[in-house]
């Protein structure tokens, strides 16, 4: 039985970009663990991967035939991140994130030519916060399509947001993204929720070896809505 020097976790930046390296001695005065292994230091790597916490709950409905139009957000914790459908004959669905995504990507391989233009459903859920959320997780490219992920100013009249989209034209002088809400004041509570999805970024370590990891006490603010 020998002595083993004090394990030290060193922090490894991968992905993101951290103030400084930080090394937390979990062993402290002169007390030694007595082990049968091997009496050399024991280092273990941790990456930083960039989480949010914040997440959204949409409310759809199906105003007229194949119209659909998000009626409320509500701000949720990430995991009970949803979108609530209700079609004209009373049929209600609930929609996770990995559905949603299904719906949009569908829609994006089928009509790429046309989204944005169309008020069905996919639309609806790229356009909206579910939309948003899994921009800023899991679909990046759904940014190509969403002024706001870029930092430029919904219905700002934007070259993207009028010429690619043509969503004027085809939402009757609606403009931008507002045309997928059904009221100006459910949009205007929606673009809050969606800054503060984009403020809840913070980091989490988790180590190489596999084991779960723990959130960093610092976050990051999102300068984007």
């Amino acid at each position: 039985m020998t002595p083993i020097s004090k394990k030290t976790f060193i922090k490894k930046v991968k992905d993101i970009t951290i103030g400084s390296t930080i090394a937390l001695t979990i062993l402290s005065g002169s007390t030694a663990l007595q082990s049968c292994g091997s009496d050399s230091s024991e280092e273990e790597d941790y990456t930083y991967d960039e989480v949010y916490t914040k997440g959204v709950k949409t409310y759809i409905s199906e105003t007229s035939k194949g119209v659909f139009k998000i009626t409320d957000e509500k701000e949720v914790p990430i995991d009970s991140s949803v979108a609530i459908v209700s079609y004209l004959d009373g049929k209600k669905d609930s929609l996770s994130p990995k559905v949603v995504q299904g719906l949009i990507d569908s829609e994006v391989k089928s009509n790429p030519k046309t989204i944005g233009e169309s008020s069905n459903l996919s639309n609806a859920l790229l356009f909206g916060g579910m939309g948003y959320l899994l921009a800023k997780t899991v679909s990046p490219n759904y940014a190509s399509y969403r002024p706001d992920i870029n930092g430029v100013a919904q219905n700002s009249g934007s070259k993207t947001d009028t010429s690619r989209h043509r969503r004027r034209h085809h939402f009757g002088g609606g403009t931008g993204m507002m045309a997928y809400y059904a009221t100006a004041g459910a949009f205007n509570r929606s673009s809050q929720i969606h800054q503060n999805i984009g403020n809840s970024r913070t980091t989490m370590a988790r180590p190489t070896g596999g084991r779960s990891g723990f959130f960093h006490s610092s976050s990051h603010s999102s300068h984007s809505s």
